[in-house]
């Protein structure tokens, strides 16, 4: 499915036909993204209430540009409050994530993602996969990749985690 089709299904089941580009921000590169909301904009099929904040014509005529609008900040609002009380810190629950954690904090590395882990992922995502890395995947690549581990024992140590979790 495409970017476009993946908004116009973002936006299907949502009562209030509001979107906001935040909702949608992974589902393709910020340019990619950018010129699937003018496609739809031009088809008329969806009206731009303020920046990154979007209403299908039908919701608007209905409840009015200022009422979104203020749906919309209370909502942006909300997703800010979640992600400030997220923390991207590894919680060490099993027997390896506290190995990784005491061998990166010993090693002083911590995992910042790249260029090429962002495409990854906006590739993954844009093929209708989904993979999810936790914290301890992540400091694992991190080491990996400062030299402190050997491709093979990410490997294991990735393979070990993923056991754990699944508590086999």
């Amino acid at each position: 499915m495409d970017i476009q089709g993946r908004i116009l299904q973002s936006l299907r089941p949502r009562r209030d036909g509001l979107l906001l580009r935040s909702d949608v921000r992974n589902f393709g590169s910020a340019s990619q993204v950018t010129a699937a909301f003018q496609v739809l904009l031009a088809k008329g099929v969806i009206e731009r209430l303020d920046l990154g904040v979007y209403a299908k014509p039908s919701k608007v005529a209905e409840l009015g540009r200022q009422k979104l609008l203020a749906i919309a900040a209370a909502r942006s609002e909300s997703v800010r409050e979640k992600a400030s009380k997220k923390s991207r810190r590894p919680v060490a629950t099993t027997a390896t994530a506290r190995h990784v954690l005491k061998l990166a904090r010993s090693s002083g590395v911590t995992f910042s993602p790249t260029w090429a882990d962002r495409w990854a992922v906006a590739a993954t995502r844009l093929a209708g996969d989904e993979v999810k890395s936790d914290a301890t995947d992540d400091l694992l690549v991190a080491l990996t990749r400062a030299g402190k581990l050997s491709p093979q024992d990410m490997v294991r140590l990735v393979m070990a985690h993923h056991r754990d979790l699944r508590g086999v």
